[in-house]
């Protein structure tokens, strides 16, 4: 029933297709065509190559059409890829490569593998991604497939010209566009023409450069939102680097009518940083300013985004780890197999003597005995080390991303702060005072990065919570006191007046500052500037705990998202904060395991644009000096 009830609704998707066709269409043309739509909207409109997308992959599963279902795998692989996110492209493409190699389909194979090697690019791992997109070059060839080809021609230019090999480079493009030629009204042309602009500039060449974005505008047929935001962004980078600033920020302003359409966090923060320049020459430096934090908060996306990929690489190369500790594992149990089989024979033949014979059998039966049950010992033995080692590795992760979430903030500050002195934004007085505000920021990093490294030293073997008396009021102050620039830089307030002093309570004091500190940045990222954050306590004496409340003016959190922390065991989808400020989802995650770690509990009261409130309760001291491992 459901399958007939998904059968229909394609049909009546696709009521249109139906009247240009006055045949009826069968759900082979039906799937067909949906991939077909799917592809014209790849490169154009996210949305509906999406929703395409989605209709032809229930579809190809209904029909159990296993090609079909690589295919959208393919393309959905390539639509995460244009939109930056990585991690779930190399899914997509992971997939694909594992259904073409069963079915022995090439062409699939071949596309899935150029995916992968654009992963590849993304990780910086050029040489890789070049042997990649030859051997696509090789099996496209084969086939026949000129758009294949010219496709991978173009893939491998990019990785010629990131290592500087642009004689190899040009090569690549001139193949690409020959390879292409029969293929002028699909999106890759265009985008050769634009990449080939891109390699001339990259070499210096600007006039050679600015021939091809000529040529991509002057396209006869419909060019994409991206190809014009990159035409014309390149021409405004010409135009920069040769010191007509008035024509940079002309070529710019219509370069944004399309930048924005994308959804490329590389493509925006390209444009942003030619007009900032732009504007910074022309003593327009209000302009300058804005578009110097746009083109940071894109190139942190891209920060995030690669991050992301690099951790889905590393998951891959853990997956391959996996697959190939199980093929070993086999031949293990076939060589078994084939002793106990010889062993068998052995025995028959035993079987036959008379009394040396069972006397025989009778040794071997027991030497089997102790060699079985020494390979149980041993086997136990392997499994109890490799679960030690699989919780100190998550352990070790974990400790990672502490180390890395905790850096992040301050670092980012201390690199605003120089950005501004070397752009020439601040005048003698504010540079007066952000040498102040940048000596202490380092100073409390330089104190914080002291502090985790002799924690982290002590946690190598597993984190490790040791609960003691702690007076809270310290921790409170010292904390808020290392974020002076992130209050400073929207304007925040934080009134810790209601905290009562000496508020003792039994934790670790390097893990509770972890969650202070997690628990203050967030309150700082989702509050609007001119804001206020309250810190006070209450207690729960009949329970036994003492209560931490921390509340920010911000724009609060929705029901969903307070969920999702609750119920995750890994990170969450970070959010952007009140002035794009990026994350990486570990935040709360940290608070929350640590807080469970010290017999604590975490509690989020929040309402969209209504502000948040975070309570902290924390076990109350019932003996003074008292002390717990845990």
């Amino acid at each position: 029933m459901p399958n007939f009830i998904l059968l229909i609704s394609l049909l009546w998707a696709f009521a249109p297709i139906q009247q240009e066709n006055p045949t009826k269409m069968g759900s082979e043309e039906i799937l067909d065509s949906l991939i077909k739509k799917s592809e014209q909207y790849l490169y154009v409109e996210w949305d509906s190559a999406f929703a395409y997308l989605s209709k032809a992959d229930s579809l190809a599963k209904l029909l159990e059409d296993e090609n079909k279902i690589g295919k959208t795998a393919n393309l959905f692989g390539t639509l995460y890829y244009v939109e930056g996110d990585y991690v779930e492209s190399i899914k997509y493409y992971s997939n694909a490569t594992e259904i073409f190699n069963k079915t022995q389909d090439e062409s699939g194979l071949s596309y899935a593998l150029n995916g992968r090697g654009l992963i590849y690019l993304s990780q910086n791992e050029l040489e890789k991604a070049i042997e990649i997109f030859n051997r696509c070059i090789e099996i496209n060839k084969k086939l026949g497939d000129s758009y294949g080809v010219g496709r991978n021609y173009f893939n491998r230019s990019i990785g010629e010209s990131d290592l500087g090999q642009f004689e190899k480079a040009h090569r690549s493009i001139e193949l690409a566009l020959e390879y292409l030629k029969d293929h002028q009204d699909r999106v890759i042309y265009t985008m050769t023409l634009n990449r080939a602009g891109k390699i001339y500039f990259d070499e210096g060449k600007l006039e050679e450069s600015e021939q091809y974005y000529n040529r991509v505008l002057d396209y006869p047929g419909e060019l994409t939102n991206w190809a014009n935001a990159f035409a014309y962004t390149g021409l405004a980078e010409i135009q920069l680097a040769k010191g007509n600033l008035r024509k940079t920020i002309e070529l710019g302003d219509i370069a944004k009518t399309y930048v924005y359409k994308t959804r490329g966090y590389w493509d925006k923060g390209r444009l942003s940083k030619a007009l900032m320049h732009a504007y910074e020459q022309t003593n327009q430096f209000d302009k300058a300013l804005e578009h110097s934090k746009l083109y940071k908060a894109y190139s942190d996306s891209l920060y995030n985004e690669n991050k992301n990929a690099e951790i889905s690489y590393l998951q891959l190369l853990i997956a391959n780890a996996e697959n190939q500790d199980l093929i070993q594992k086999k031949e293990l149990a076939e060589n078994s197999a084939n002793f106990n089989k010889r062993f068998t024979i052995i025995l028959t033949i035993a079987l036959i003597g008379l009394i040396i014979g069972f006397i025989l059998y009778g040794r071997v039966i027991k030497q089997k005995e102790k060699i079985n049950q020494v390979l149980l010992e041993k086997q136990n033995e392997i499994q109890i080390q490799n679960e030690k080692l699989e919780a100190i590795n998550e352990e070790k992760n974990k400790l990672f991303s502490i180390l890395s979430h905790d850096l992040k903030t301050p670092i980012n500050s201390v690199k605003e702060l120089l950005e501004l002195e070397e752009n020439g934004l601040l005048d003698e007085e504010e540079q007066k005072s952000a040498r102040k505000l940048l000596v202490k920021q380092v100073s409390d990093t330089d104190e914080m990065i002291r502090k985790l490294l002799r924690w982290s030293h002590a946690q190598l073997d597993g984190i490790i919570t040791k609960r003691t008396s702690t007076d809270l009021i310290e921790i409170i102050k010292e904390q808020i006191s290392q974020l002076d620039y992130q209050t400073a830089s929207k304007n925040i307030s934080i009134d810790y007046s209601s905290v009562m002093d000496h508020l003792t309570v039994l934790v670790d004091p390097q893990q509770v500052q972890i969650i202070l500190q997690n628990c203050l940045q967030n309150a700082i990222k989702f509050s609007n500037p001119d804001s206020k954050i309250t810190l006070w306590n209450s207690e729960n004496e009949k329970e036994g705990f003492i209560n931490l409340h921390i509340k920010d003016q911000g724009i609060g959190i929705s029901e969903e998202k307070i969920e999702e922390i609750y119920s995750r065991v890994v990170r969450v989808k970070s959010t952007e904060g009140t002035q794009k400020e990026k994350g990486t989802g570990l935040g709360l995650l940290l608070v929350r395991q640590f807080m469970e770690k010290n017999n604590g509990r975490f509690i989020i009261q929040s309402e969209p644009n209504e502000g948040t409130e975070i309570i902290l309760s924390f076990e109350k001291i019932h003996s003074p000096g008292g002390k717990l491992d845990s």
